[in-house]
């Protein structure tokens, strides 16, 4: 259909020009031989060739809307028309001894330009079928030229079912008309599965941190408070002396015998002050935390809902509304101050930034795994302690973390420092980010 309409109009016109304006979507300019414009576009989904009637008009130095092709045949005059409808090709003849050729191929649908009197392929569409540069031309001789009339092809309805008719099209208009809804559900389902795909994993995203939100604060909720031992160090001062890594202590709380991590460098006074300063993080680390979790809900809950309703909708009105409010979700409340990772059962913390670096020096417990790309800027790694050792292959994978997560990510092979979290400490006034090392062992990071 297609070829006769180019037959009628085009015999004796000439090739205005070719814009693209994506790597799907070419647009082809002509000046029929009724001297009026005529324009197509050649669509391609998924590698199917669609050809379109246009009314688009591109003036040829307006390169910001595309990009111009088949430069050798503008101002040309066609000659000539060829076509096998079985074949799926059409074949323009210029009067410069070149040919364009537009080919369907199933999914190897392209656009190629080719010299005649060479036979070479000077130019195609769609560079990522390399293979068109080699493509094996039909013959265009009159004595092996073999015309075929559409009606020849099965109408037998199975083939015209994707575009939402029962036989074949009766003219070049119903099947435009065909094609264009057919357009119009392919855009249709493709955005609802984008947007349903990305409400999914906001949703998965939004109950990982729930989950490790509520986590984290059950553990802080249970285990024994800084300032109660803060307390008992400053009750039993009178009996710590100087110099003692750890003390065996009376709970008042408990009446029993407990034992208490002592710095020896500290006098008791200056140790319970520790402990004070500790449970003062520990008091807004909770509150941010039960706030974190109340926000996390509601986002979770208006996630879900957005999702269900993605599902059910029916058309781009019922969509363009979740579309806008999806752009608008907010996600800093959301956010750990680390990216979480597991392996292997083990959880594995990122710092984001400078600051949140620091943030893991705080949350993390003394022997806890740290690790950082070696004398370079990057991300503090945080391997929770789970079990008497850490096995290599959690290293290596946690290694590899703070690798790409590093200035020196560019590197194939990167050397991280790894070192229990007791050996890494803040000095007084470092810059955000910045910690001194006690002691430091090291890996080579091997990124792929």
């Amino acid at each position: 259909m297609w070829a006769e309409k180019f037959r009628n109009n085009l015999v004796g016109g000439f090739f205005k020009g070719a814009i693209s304006i994506d790597k799907d979507t070419l647009f082809l300019q002509f000046i029929d031989n009724q001297t009026n414009p005529f324009t197509v576009e050649c669509k391609f989904i998924e590698g199917h060739l669609i050809l379109l009637p246009s009314e688009k008009e591109f003036e040829r130095n307006d390169s910001k809307k595309g990009i111009i092709q088949f430069k050798e045949i503008e101002l040309f005059t066609i000659t000539n028309i060829d076509s096998d409808p079985q074949d799926r090709w059409i074949c323009l003849s210029l009067s410069n001894d070149y040919e364009l050729w537009i080919k369907g191929f199933g999914k190897f649908g392209n656009v190629l330009l080719r010299q005649k009197e060479t036979s070479e392929t000077l130019s195609i569409f769609r560079l990522s079928l390399k293979s068109d540069w080699d493509f094996q031309y039909p013959s265009l001789s009159t004595e092996e030229r073999n015309w075929r009339e559409t009606s020849s092809l099965t109408n037998s309805g199975e083939e015209w079912k994707n575009w939402g008719l029962t036989k074949k099209p009766e003219d070049l208009g119903s099947l435009v008309s065909a094609q264009l809804n057919f357009l119009r559900d392919y855009y249709f389902q493709k955005n609802k599965s984008q947007l349903k795909e990305n409400l999914e994993r906001k949703v998965k995203h939004l109950r990982k941190i729930l989950n490790e939100s509520k986590r984290r604060l059950t553990e802080i909720e249970q285990r024994r408070s800084y300032k109660e031992i803060g307390d008992l160090i400053l009750a039993h001062a009178h009996a710590l002396k100087p110099g003692l890594t750890k003390a065996l202590i009376t709970d008042y709380y408990t009446d029993q015998r407990i034992w208490i991590k002592l710095n020896p460098e500290l006098s008791a006074s200056d140790n319970a002050k520790k402990y004070y300063g500790k449970a003062k993080n520990e008091v807004i680390e909770q509150k941010k935390l039960s706030e974190q979790i109340i926000t996390t809900e509601k986002n979770l809950i208006e996630a879900e809902q957005k999702s269900e309703g993605v599902s059910k909708a029916e058309d781009f009105k019922g969509l363009k509304s979740y579309q806008k409010t999806l752009s608008k979700v907010q996600t800093q409340a959301d956010t750990l101050p680390y990216r979480l990772h597991e392996f292997q059962g083990y959880q594995i913390w990122v710092g984001k930034n400078n600051k949140s670096n620091d943030q893991l020096l705080r949350l993390s417990q003394r022997n806890d795994l740290w690790l950082h790309a070696k004398d370079v800027g990057g991300s503090h790694v945080i391997i929770r302690k789970k079990g008497a050792n850490y096995p290599q292959a959690v290293i290596d994978f946690a290694a590899v973390l703070a690798a790409k997560n590093s200035k020196a990510k560019t590197q194939n092979v990167v050397p991280v420092i790894v070192v229990l979290r007791k050996f890494v400490s803040k000095p007084k006034n470092a810059a955000p980010g910045e910690v001194s090392l006690q002691k430091e062992d090291i890996v080579d990071a091997f990124i792929a």
